[in-house]
């Protein structure tokens, strides 16, 4: 399903739909529109600073991985911009946990730790230094500002694939 605006389309694929369906059958249904809810919001957290540092974004996917947010070929941005950009959705993250612990901590709130919860997994998830994540795209960018293209992929690789190896291990030691 696809709605065109004058400059961003915006697709929702259907296996994001099937996802989502199978989420609310299988697990407790406040806590998938919590989560629903943070993912989309981590997503107009990248989105704000596109808009406040470029044009539109051509394209804004739903898919079964989460939401892909493309621009066109013709822009090109500063490292540091790149950075920022890549952090956008852990500070919307981060706002929503402040959100969440206000919630709880004020009104004693359920959803208030439901949010706060759901939000610091989806932050630290995409804190973690491995390429394809938001922090590593903050490294990736930072290290292209500071070193020649191949020391820095080298430099992201080792840190990535540590990482992963790193994580592997803690999960089959558990």
């Amino acid at each position: 399903m696809q709605f065109k605006g004058s400059k961003t389309t915006v697709s929702v694929t259907f296996p994001f739909v099937a996802v989502i369906t199978l989420m609310l059958l299988l697990c407790q249904q406040d806590i998938v529109l919590i989560s629903v809810f943070s993912s989309l919001f981590h997503e107009l957290g990248h989105l704000f600073f596109i808009l406040w540092f470029s044009k539109p974004p051509t394209l804004i996917c739903f898919g079964a991985f989460g939401v892909r947010i493309e621009r066109g070929k013709d822009i090109i941005l500063t490292y540091k911009k790149e950075a920022i950009i890549a952090m956008g959705g852990i500070f919307a993250n981060c706002l929503l946990c402040l959100c969440g612990l206000f919630f709880y901590k004020v009104y004693k709130s359920l959803y208030g730790a439901q949010l706060f919860a759901v939000n610091l997994f989806v932050g630290a998830f995409n804190m973690l230094p491995v390429r394809v994540l938001d922090f590593g795209t903050f490294l990736e960018n930072i290290f292209s500002s500071r070193f020649d293209v191949q020391k820095s992929e080298r430099l992201l690789g080792v840190i990535s694939h540590s990482a992963v190896a790193v994580l592997t291990a803690g999960c089959i030691l558990y």
